[in-house]
C-alpha cells in the first residue's frame, strides 16, 4: 500500500490525478471535510378543533355526540340527554277503503343543534306512545285542560304507564331520561344506539306546543 500511495502521490504531482493530499514522505493524507449541520424542517404542529359539542353538560346529561362517543360506557344504560328535536316522524294518510301496512310506532329525532339535517348526527327517540291515535287524544285531552289526579299518576306509574307527551314537536329542547340501546324495546334498532322513553323535562318548547294547550 505504501508504494502504491507514492505512485499516486507522484501522479498527482504531475497533473495526472488528484489525491487528497500527501506529506513529504509520500504517505497520504485524508482530510476529513465537515458537512453543514442538517436543521429539519418540520411543519407546525397542527391545532385540533374543540369538538363540537360537549360530551355531556353541567348537569350531567349527555349531548348526541357525548353519548355516542362514550358508546361503551352508554350502551345498554339509563342515561339523560339533552338535545333538540329535529324531527317528528308523522305516519302516511290511508286513503279511505285501502289496506295499509301498519305504521312504525311514533318517534322522534333529537339533534344537538336546533334545525339539525345531517342524518348521521340524528338520535332515535321512541317508546312513548303506541300509535299516533294515542298521542292525537293526548293532545285533545290537554286542549280541554284535563289532567289525571295525582292518585291516577302514581297508579299509572306503578304500572309502568308513562303519560303521552303533548309537546313534542321540531325546534323544542327537551332533556329525557331513556334507556339507550342497540334495540329498543318498541321495536327500532341501529348500530349507532337508540333511546327508549321514560321521561322528559321542556327546557325550550317549540312555537307549535303552544297550539297544543
Amino acid at each position: 500500500m505504501t508504494r502504491l500511495t507514492r505512485i499516486l502521490c507522484a501522479a498527482a504531482l504531475l497533473g495526472l490525478g488528484t489525491v487528497q493530499g500527501c506529506d513529504a514522505a509520500g504517505e497520504a493524507k485524508v482530510q476529513v471535510e465537515k458537512l453543514p449541520e442538517v436543521k429539519p424542517s418540520l411543519p407546525a404542529v397542527p391545532t385540533l378543533p374543540p369538538p363540537p359539542h360537549p360530551t355531556q353538560y353541567a348537569d350531567q346529561s349527555y349531548s348526541i355526540y357525548g353519548l355516542r362517543r362514550a358508546l361503551r360506557k352508554t350502551i345498554d344504560t339509563d342515561v339523560s340527554v339533552t338535545g333538540y328535536i329535529a324531527k317528528v316522524y308523522v305516519p302516511p294518510e290511508c286513503p279511505p277503503k285501502q289496506q295499509c301496512p301498519l305504521p312504525p310506532a311514533p318517534h322522534i329525532w333529537l339533534a344537538d343543534a336546533n334545525g339539525e339535517q345531517d342524518e348521521t348526527k340524528l338520535l332515535i327517540l321512541a317508546g312513548y306512545a303506541e300509535n299516533q291515535a294515542s298521542i292525537d287524544e293526548a293532545i285533545k285531552t290537554a286542549k280541554k285542560g284535563k289532567k289525571p289526579t295525582e292518585e291516577e299518576l302514581k297508579e299509572q306509574t306503578e304500572m309502568g304507564i308513562l303519560p303521552i307527551p303533548v309537546d313534542f314537536f321540531p325546534g323544542a329542547k327537551l332533556k329525557v331520561k331513556g334507556r339507550f340501546a342497540y334495540v329498543s324495546g318498541s321495536g327500532f334498532q341501529s348500530s349507532e344506539g337508540v333511546l327508549e322513553y321514560r321521561g322528559h323535562e321542556t327546557l325550550e318548547p317549540a312555537p307549535e306546543a303552544a297550539a297544543a294547550k
